[in-house]
C-alpha cells in the first residue's frame, strides 16, 4: 500500500499545470479551425455538426493517450489495439452526447442505430458519419501531435496553417454557403496568442515561477490585440472598400487608355507570330489528312452509347466539387509553405547575432544562404531547438550575473561558463551543437536528445546558483 501511495505521489509530482495548460490551449487552437471546417461541411448537407467541445475532447484524449501509452512498455501491436479501442470509445461517447442526449442514461438502443448509420452502403454524408469523421480526424491528429514537443517553432507554424485554413473557409462561406465563422476566428487568435506566449516562456525560463502580474500583463496584451482587430474589422468593411474604389474611379480611364496603347503593338506582334507559324500549321494539317486517307474505308460506324443523364448529373457536380477542393488545398499548401519559409527567415534574423567580420564576409554568407536549397522540416526543427536551448543558456547565465558580451563568440564565452558552473562537458556539448547548427548548418537531428539532457542538468545547476 505504501508503494502504491508513493507511486501515486510521484505521478502527481510529475504533473506540470503549465505544461497541461499548454497542451489544452494547443488542442483548443487546433479544434477551432477543425470545427469551422466540419461546420461548413454540415451546413452543406443541413446536418448537425459536432460541437467545438467534442472536437477539443477528441484532440485532448488522443494527446493524453499518445503520451501515456508508450510509457507502458507494451508490445507495439498491443499499443495499436489500445489506441483503436480508446478512439472507438471516444467516438461512441461523443455520439451519445451529441446525437442522443434525450435518451435515458442507461438506454443503449442508440448504439445499433449509430453503428448501422456508419456501416450503411449509401454514399451519403449523414450526421452520424459526419460526427464520426470529425472525431476520427481529431483523434488521429492528436495522436500525431502527442510525441512532438510543443516548441515555439511548432506552435507558431500550426498557428500560421490555421490562419490559412480560416482564410479559405471564410472565402468558401462567403461564396458557397453563408456561415458565421468570424467570431471563431477571433477566438482562434486569442487562444493561439496565449499558446505561443506559453511556448516562448517555456523555452526561455523553463519551470520558473510566474506570478499574477505576469498573467495580467499577458492577458491584457492579448485583449488589446483582439480589440484592435475588431476595430480594424469595423473600418475595413465592404462599404469602405467600395468607397475607396469610388475614389479611384477616375484612374480607370487612365488604365483603359494605357491598355489601348499597349493593345496596338500586341496585335502587331500577334499577327507576325501567326504569319510565322502558318506554314508549320499547314504542314501538320496536310500530314493529318494523309494519315486519315490511310484508314480503311466503308467500315460500319460503331454505335455510340449515351450515358445515363442521372449518372452524368451525379458525377459532374461531384467532380467539380473535388476539383475546387483540390485547388483550394493546393493553393493553401503553397501559401502555408511560403509563410513557413518567411517565418523561418524572420526567426533566423531574430536569433542570429550581428557578424563580427567585415561587410564583404557578411554579404558572402547571406548570398550563400539564399542560394542554398531549403532543408527538411525535421532538420529545421532540431536546429531551431538547439538554437533556443543555447539562447536559454545565455539568458540563465545573464540572470546569475554572467552576461555574454556583444562581440564575444560562443567559444570565447565557454571558458567563463565552465569556471562559473559545473557540468563542463554538458556546457561544451551545448556550445558545440549550437556552433555546428548555427554557423556550419550541420544536421544534428540525432544529437538533439543528448543536447536536451545536457541542458536539463545545466539548467538545474544554474537555477540553484541563482537561488543562492
Amino acid at each position: 500500500m505504501l508503494r502504491n501511495l508513493s507511486i501515486s505521489k510521484s505521478l502527481i509530482s510529475r504533473i506540470s499545470p503549465r505544461r497541461e495548460l499548454r497542451i489544452a490551449l494547443f488542442v483548443a487552437m487546433e479544434a477551432c479551425w477543425s470545427y469551422g471546417m466540419f461546420a461548413f461541411l454540415s451546413a452543406l448537407i443541413d446536418a448537425r455538426p459536432a460541437s467545438p467541445f467534442a472536437i477539443w475532447l477528441g484532440y485532448w484524449i488522443a494527446m493524453i493517450a499518445g503520451r501515456v501509452l508508450p510509457r507502458s512498455q507494451k508490445r507495439w501491436i498491443v499499443l495499436q489495439l489500445l489506441a483503436i479501442a480508446i478512439a472507438a470509445l471516444t467516438i461512441l461517447a461523443v455520439a451519445r452526447i451529441e446525437l442522443y442526449e434525450r435518451l435515458d442514461a442507461f438506454d443503449l438502443s442508440w448504439l445499433p442505430q449509430f453503428i448501422r448509420a456508419l456501416a450503411t452502403t449509401q454514399v451519403t454524408l449523414s450526421a452520424e458519419r459526419l460526427i464520426g469523421l470529425a472525431m476520427l480526424f481529431a483523434f488521429v491528429r492528436g495522436l500525431g501531435y502527442a510525441q512532438r514537443p510543443l516548441t515555439l517553432w511548432f506552435v507558431g507554424f500550426r498557428f500560421r496553417v490555421g490562419v490559412v485554413i480560416f482564410c479559405f473557409l471564410l472565402i468558401a462561406t462567403s461564396t458557397i454557403h453563408p456561415l458565421p465563422l468570424t467570431p471563431w476566428l477571433f477566438i482562434y487568435f486569442a487562444i493561439a496568442l496565449l499558446s505561443i506566449a506559453l511556448a516562448r516562456i517555456e523555452e526561455m525560463v523553463g519551470d520558473a515561477h510566474l506570478g499574477s502580474r505576469w498573467a495580467i500583463t499577458l492577458l491584457s496584451a492579448i485583449t488589446f490585440v483582439i480589440f484592435l482587430g475588431v476595430a480594424l474589422l469595423q473600418i475595413l468593411s465592404l462599404e469602405t472598400v467600395s468607397a475607396i474604389f469610388g475614389l479611384l474611379a477616375p484612374l480607370w480611364i487612365a488604365i483603359t487608355l494605357l491598355l489601348a496603347i499597349l493593345a496596338f503593338p500586341a496585335a502587331l506582334i500577334a499577327e507576325w507570330l501567326v504569319g510565322l507559324l502558318r506554314p508549320m500549321l499547314e504542314a501538320i494539317q496536310s500530314f493529318a489528312d494523309a494519315l486519315r486517307q490511310l484508314a480503311p474505308q466503308n467500315q460500319p460506324e460503331r454505335e455510340i452509347t449515351e450515358l445515363d443523364p442521372g449518372i452524368v448529373s451525379t458525377i459532374v457536380p461531384t467532380l467539380q466539387t473535388l476539383v475546387v477542393i483540390a485547388i483550394f488545398l493546393f493553393a493553401g499548401y503553397l501559401l502555408a509553405r511560403a509563410l513557413h519559409r518567411r517565418m523561418l527567415q524572420i526567426e533566423e534574423e531574430t536569433f542570429v547575432r550581428e557578424a563580427v567580420g567585415d561587410q564583404a564576409d557578411t554579404l558572402r554568407r547571406v548570398n550563400i544562404a539564399k542560394k542554398r536549397k531549403p532543408r527538411s522540416r525535421a532538420r529545421d526543427a532540431s536546429a531551431e531547438s538547439i538554437r533556443r536551448i543555447y539562447a536559454a543558456l545565455v539568458a540563465r547565465a545573464k540572470a546569475t550575473g554572467l552576461a555574454r558580451a556583444n562581440a564575444e563568440t560562443p567559444y570565447e564565452f565557454l571558458p567563463r561558463l565552465t569556471r562559473a558552473f559545473a557540468h563542463a562537458d554538458d556546457l561544451r556539448a551545448i556550445t558545440e551543437a549550437y556552433v555546428a547548427t548555427h554557423y556550419a548548418e550541420r544536421d544534428l537531428s540525432g544529437e538533439l536528445t543528448r543536447v536536451r539532457a545536457a541542458w536539463a542538468r545545466v539548467e538545474q545547476t544554474m537555477r540553484a546558483a541563482k537561488s543562492k
